[in-house]
C-alpha cells in the first residue's frame, strides 16, 4: 500500500471529480454508469433510495421537493434542505459526503479510499473550510487534506506534459466555477509554485448566471403580460405558488446558459398557472444578447477583483503569462472575451477547466504523506513487492525520514532521524533500477544522501538496515518515490487575516491585532504575551475571553466572525489573578485550518487548551436587517462629524455608502424569511463587505488624527531631549525616529499610536525632572480643571499645598501634590501614564 494519499477530489457546486496520482501520472475515475468523468453534484431521495448524480438533476424537474443541488454555496452555514419523500432535513455536509460516497464508487480497482485531498475555493473561510473537511469524515475517510483550487488548476497546469518549459514565471488563475469565483496570482522559481495573493466570491458562478435569466428574462416576461402576481415571490418563496417551478425554471435556464455559447438565441417552453388558476403555455425567446446583458455586470465584477490582485502587488501586467481559466463558467464567450479585453494578455484555456482542479489535487495527495490512522503500514525488508520474511529480525530503532516527493534537479536532498539502539547496525539506500547505490554506511542518530535522480520520470528507491553481520532486518521506512520534473506548491496561503480583540481603553471599545497576516503560508504557529486587564477573583464567575477572529485586521471586530473562544473563568482558577498578571497564548494552525489555542496563566500555573474545528456559520433575516440599520446610524454619525470639521470629500464617501446600505437594506426587507436561494448569504457578505469599507474611511480620519499627534509628541519629545536628555535618552530617541518610515508605512492608527506612547514614555520622566515643567502641570490641574476634581476640600488643602511646595522650590514635595490632585479626577479623566503623557 502506497504511503501517500494519492486521491485528489474536486467537490464542486455543479460537478464533482476524482482523479489518482501514480507513479508521476494522474488517472481520472469516470462513472461506471454512463463513463463520464464528471458527476454532478446533485443528491434526490426517493422514499428508501439515495440517488446522486445525473439521474437525480432529472428529477430536479419532475420532483424538486425532493432533490437539492449546488449546497456547496451553503457549506458552513445552518441551512438546510428538507426532502419530503422521506420527511427529513439534511445539511449541505451530509448532501456533500453523500457525493463524496458516490466518487468512491468510480475507483474500479478495489482499492480502498482512506484518505483524500479534496479541494475547497480560495476564498472559504475557516468555517466553510471545517464544515468540507467533516463531509469528507462524514464520507468515510479517515484522513482529509484541504487544497485551494486556484493551487489546485496551476498544478495541474504546470505539469502538464507539453508545459513544463513554459511554467517559469508568474500568472493568474481565474477560477469561474457553478457557484463561487476564485482570482490567484501565482509565480513560479527555481521549481517552486506559490500563490503570492487571491481574492474571491463565495456567491457569484454559474448558478447566478442561470438565476440572472430568471430575474432579468424570464419573471419580466411574466409580469408584462399582467396575469401573474408577483411571480418574483412565489417562485423564490418556499411557499410560493410557483416554487415547483422555480426549481424547473432553473434547469432550464442552465440548459439555455450553455447552448447560448454556440447558439445566438433559444427557447424556453413552460406550463404556469396564472391568478385566474388557467394554464398558461409560456414561450420565451432568449437572445445570446438579451444573455450576455443580464450577466455583464456580474463579470465585471470578477473582472475587478482581478484588477485589486494587479494594483495591489504592484504589477505590470504585460509582465504577466497569461490567465489561465479555470471552471466550467469561463466555456461562456462572454467570460473568455471581457477578460482578454480587460488585461490584454493571452487568455489560457489549455487545459480543460471541468477536470483539471481534480487533476491538481491528485498531483498534490502524490506529494503527501498519510498519517499512520490512515495507512496500515507493513514491516518489510526494502524490496519493493516483496513480502517480508517472517524470520526476519525487526531492527531495534524508530527512523523519520524527510525529502522532497517532487523535484526539478538532478538531484534530492534526503535525511532521517532516527531513534532506539542503532549501535552496529547499518544501511543501504538503492534506487530500483540499479543506477543510484549508496553503500553500506553505519546508522547513526542523523544521516543525509544526495538521491541522484532520473529525469522526467517517478525515481523509486529502497532504504535497508542491515545488522552487523550484513543481515538485512525489517524497518517501517516505506518505498521512497521522487517525480522528477513535477511541481510542487510552496504551502498554502492563509485567506484571511486571524486576529485576536483585545481590549481599546482609549476609544471605550475592542480592536484587533493581527496574529497571522493574510498570505502567510499554512501551518503557522506563534505564541504571544498579554497582559490581564482586570482582576479575577478564584471562585467567582468573572472571566476574560480570549476570542480569535477572521478577516480583515484594520476592521472592527464585530465586521469579522469568530472562528475560537477560550474563557477563563474565576471558578476555573486555583488562586486569585490579578491585574496586569501576564497570560501566554500560543496558536497553532495547520494546513487544513484546524485552529489550537493554548493559554497559560503565569501566575496561576494553570494552562487551558482547546481545539477549534467551527463548521457552521448563521445568517438570520431579521438580525442582519438590524445590523443594517445599526450600520446606517453609525455612518449617519460619522458623516455629521465629517461636516462639522469640514471634511466634506470625506462626508461625500459616507454618503454615497450610506446610500448603498440604504440599497441594502431595501433588498433585505424584500426578502422573506424563508427564501430558500442563496441571497441572504448574498446579502450579509455584502453588508461585511460595506462594513470594511466604512471602516477603511474612518479608520484614514484616525490615522490621520493620530500622525499629527505623533509629529506633536516627535517634536515635544526632541525639545526635551535636546535640553535635557543624557545620552542614553538621546539614544533611544533615535532609535524612535529611526523606525519612522516603518510605523508610517504599516498604515495602522493601532501602530502610530503605540510609537506615540513611545515618545510619550521617553520624555514623560524627563519633564518630570524639570521644574518648570512641574510648576506647569500644578498650575494646569489648580486652574483649568479645578472644577473636575471631585473633592473640593481635599483639592482647595492639596492647591495649599502645593504654593507652598513652590515657594520653598521642594519639587519633590510638588510631585505628591500633583499626584494627589490627578486622583481627584473622575476615573475616565485621570491620566493612564502618571508619567506625564500629553501634557506639557
Amino acid at each position: 500500500m502506497s504511503n501517500t494519499i494519492n486521491y485528489g477530489i474536486d467537490l464542486g457546486t455543479t460537478n464533482s471529480v476524482i482523479a489518482r496520482y501514480n507513479a508521476g501520472k494522474v488517472e481520472i475515475y469516470k462513472n461506471p454508469v454512463g463513463h463520464k468523468e464528471t458527476l454532478p453534484s446533485v443528491v434526490a431521495f426517493r422514499k428508501e433510495r439515495i440517488i446522486v448524480g445525473d439521474k437525480a438533476r432529472e428529477y430536479l424537474e419532475k420532483d424538486p421537493e425532493n432533490v437539492a443541488g449546488s449546497f456547496k454555496r451553503k457549506m458552513g452555514t445552518t441551512e438546510s434542505f428538507f426532502f419530503k419523500s422521506i420527511g427529513e432535513f439534511k445539511t449541505p455536509q451530509e448532501l456533500s459526503a453523500i457525493v463524496l460516497k458516490e466518487l468512491k464508487n468510480f475507483v474500479y480497482t478495489g482499492e480502498k479510499v482512506n484518505a483524500a485531498v479534496i479541494t475547497i475555493p480560495a476564498s472559504f473561510d475557516t468555517i466553510q473550510s471545517n464544515a468540507t473537511k467533516k463531509a469528507g469524515y462524514d464520507a468515510g475517510f479517515e484522513e482529509v487534506l484541504l487544497l485551494q483550487e486556484p493551487i489546485a488548476a496551476s498544478l495541474a497546469y504546470a505539469n502538464k506534459d507539453d508545459q513544463q518549459e513554459d511554467s517559469e514565471g508568474q500568472w493568474l488563475v481565474y477560477d469561474l466555477g457553478g457557484g463561487t469565483f476564485d482570482v490567484a496570482l501565482v509565480k513560479i522559481g527555481d521549481g517552486e509554485m506559490k500563490v503570492v495573493d487571491h481574492q474571491g466570491d463565495n456567491f457569484l458562478g454559474g448558478l447566478d448566471f442561470d438565476n440572472r435569466i430568471i430575474d432579468k428574462i424570464i419573471i419580466p416576461h411574466l409580469e408584462k403580460t399582467g396575469r401573474f402576481d408577483n411571480p418574483g415571490q412565489e417562485l423564490k418563496s418556499a411557499k410560493g405558488k410557483y416554487n415547483r417551478l422555480y426549481y424547473q425554471l432553473l434547469a432550464k435556464a442552465e440548459e439555455a446558459k450553455v447552448l447560448l455559447s454556440a447558439k445566438d438565441s433559444i427557447e424556453i417552453e413552460f406550463e404556469i398557472e396564472d391568478r385566474n388558476g388557467e394554464s398558461v403555455e409560456m414561450v420565451i425567446v432568449i437572445t445570446k444578447t438579451d444573455f450576455e446583458n443580464s450577466i455583464r455586470d456580474l463579470v465585471t465584477s470578477t473582472i475587478d477583483m482581478t484588477r485589486q490582485i494587479i494594483e495591489r502587488n504592484n504589477l505590470d501586467v504585460s509582465k504577466l503569462n497569461h490567465v489561465l481559466m479555470i471552471g466550467g463558467s469561463t466555456y461562456m464567450p462572454i467570460v473568455r472575451r471581457m477578460v482578454g479585453e480587460a488585461f490584454g494578455i493571452p487568455v489560457n484555456c489549455n487545459i480543460d477547466p471541468t477536470t483539471a482542479v481534480a487533476v491538481g489535487a491528485a498531483y498534490y495527495a502524490g506529494t503527501r504523506t498519510r498519517t499512520r490512522s490512515s495507512i496500515n503500514l507493513k514491516k518489510h525488508d526494502n524490496a519493493p513487492g516483496e513480502a517480508v520474511p517472517d524470520n526476519l529480525q525487526p531492527a531495534p530503532v524508530k527512523i523519520r525520514v524527510a525529502y522532497q516527493k517532487t523535484s526539478q534537479d538532478a538531484q534530492e536532498y534526503f535525511t532521517a532521524a532516527v531513534e532506539g539502539n542503532f549501535q552496529g547496525l547499518f544501511y543501504r539506500i538503492t534506487r530500483d533500477d540499479g543506477g543510484f547505490d549508496s553503500g553500506l554506511k553505519a546508522l547513526a542518530a542523523r544521516i543525509s544522501e544526495m538521491l541522484q535522480l532520473i529525469r522526467s520520470t517517478v525515481n523509486n528507491f529502497t532504504f535497508r538496515i542491515y545488522d552487523a553481520q550484513n543481515n538485512p532486518m525489517s524497518c517501517d521506512v516505506p518505498p521512497i518515490s521522487i517525480v522528477q520534473g513535477k511541481y510542487n506548491v510552496l504551502g498554502q496561503p492563509l485567506p484571511n487575516d486571524i486576529c485576536i480583540e483585545v481590549d481599546d481603553y482609549e476609544n471605550n471599545t475592542t480592536r484587533l491585532e493581527v496574529i497571522f497576516e493574510k498570505n502567510s503560508i499554512l501551518p503557522l504557529k506563534r505564541t504571544i504575551t498579554k497582559n490581564i486587564t482586570k482582576t479575577l477573583r478564584k471562585g467567582s464567575t468573572d472571566s476574560v475571553m480570549i476570542n480569535i477572529v477572521e478577516g480583515q485586521h484594520t476592521a472592527h471586530p464585530s465586521t469579522n466572525p469568530s472562528i475560537g473562544c477560550i474563557q477563563v473563568v474565576g471558578k476555573d482558577l486555583n488562586r486569585d489573578l490579578l491585574k496586569g498578571t501576564d497570560i501566554e497564548i500560543t496558536l497553532e494552525m495547520s494546513e487544513s485550518r484546524d485552529l489550537r489555542i493554548s493559554t497559560y496563566l503565569l501566575m496561576t500555573d494553570q494552562e487551558f487548551t482547546n481545539l477549534f474545528s467551527p463548521s457552521e456559520r448563521q445568517v438570520n433575516i431579521d438580525k442582519l436587517r438590524d445590523e443594517i440599520h445599526d450600520m446606517m446610524k453609525r455612518i449617519a454619525a460619522d458623516t455629521k462629524d465629517a461636516e462639522r470639521r469640514e471634511d466634506y470629500e470625506l462626508a461625500q464617501k459616507l454618503t454615497m455608502l450610506g446610500h448603498e446600505f440604504e440599497d441594502l437594506a431595501a433588498e433585505i426587507n424584500a426578502l422573506s424569511t424563508d427564501d430558500i436561494t442563496d441571497r441572504k448569504y448574498q446579502l450579509e457578505d455584502r453588508k461585511r463587505k460595506l462594513a470594511q469599507r466604512v471602516d477603511a474611511l474612518t479608520r484614514d480620519k484616525h490615522i490621520t488624527e493620530a500622525m499629527q499627534e505623533y509629529f506633536e509628541y516627535k517634536e515635544w519629545c526632541k525639545d526635551l531631549i535636546d535640553a535635557h536628555g543624557n545620552p542614553d535618552e538621546k539614544k533611544r530617541y533615535e532609535e524612535l525616529v529611526a523606525r519612522e518610515k516603518q510605523v508610517m508605512s504599516a498604515n495602522s492608527v493601532i501602530r502610530v499610536r503605540d510609537a506615540v506612547k513611545d515618545y510619550s514614555r521617553l520624555g514623560g520622566p524627563i519633564q518630570w525632572r524639570i521644574p518648570e515643567k512641574l510648576v506647569g502641570i500644578f498650575y494646569w490641574l489648580a486652574t483649568t480643571r479645578k472644577d473636575e476634581l471631585r473633592d473640593q476640600t481635599k483639592a482647595d488643602r492639596y492647591i495649599e499645598m502645593g504654593d507652598k511646595a513652590i515657594e520653598r522650590k521642594n519639587y519633590e514635595e510638588l510631585r505628591v501634590v500633583i499626584n494627589n490632585l490627578v486622583q481627584l479626577l473622575p476615573p475616565d479623566k485621570q491620566f493612564i501614564d502618571m508619567k506625564g503623557t500629553g501634557i506639557g
